[in-house]
């Protein structure tokens, strides 16, 4: 069964980015992904585009390109986060390195071994909430990627 994403394009203002004639409206590319969240896995994806306007673009490859952008975004952050998640680990096993090298000075052993901690717990927090919801992000545009572009041209 596949479900239907409609999208109204009025203009060319509403499809093309306001400062950068190049790329797709932005919140375009989030509505798509955000009507596209409820869909079952099983299910495929139909996108009607009504144009609206006078457009004479070719809108299934615009936002074709804007949705692989998007996806390339979301595979940096990812990256970006797994070197994150590697540093704060670092630290943190180093503050609880330094807390079990101090005998003398309680409060010191105690304070290294907190500031040891709240980078794994960082870094724990990140696994747990930005990977897995960017991991959802990309599966998510990569079946958008994958749909079917209908576009209805309006009628004179």
């Amino acid at each position: 069964m596949k479900r239907i994403i409609i999208v109204d394009i009025l203009n060319e203002i509403s499809l093309i980015e306001k400062y950068d004639n190049n790329s797709i409206n932005h919140q375009l590319i989030e509505y798509l992904i955000k009507k596209a969240k409820n869909i079952k896995n099983t299910e495929d994806i139909k996108v009607i585009i009504n144009n609206k306007g006078d457009t004479n673009i070719n809108i299934s490859k615009k936002i074709l390109k804007g949705l692989e952008q998007e996806l390339k975004d979301t595979i940096d952050v990812q990256y970006y986060n797994n070197f994150l998640q590697f540093i704060l680990l670092l630290l943190g096993i180093l503050f609880l390195f330094l807390s079990t090298t101090i005998h003398k000075n309680v409060i010191w052993e105690e304070v290294l071994i907190i500031i040891g901690w709240v980078p794994i717990w960082r870094m724990v927090n990140i696994e747990f909430i930005d990977i897995l919801s960017l991991r959802k992000r990309k599966k998510i545009i990569r079946k958008l990627l994958k749909s079917e572009f209908m576009i209805l041209k309006k009628e004179n």
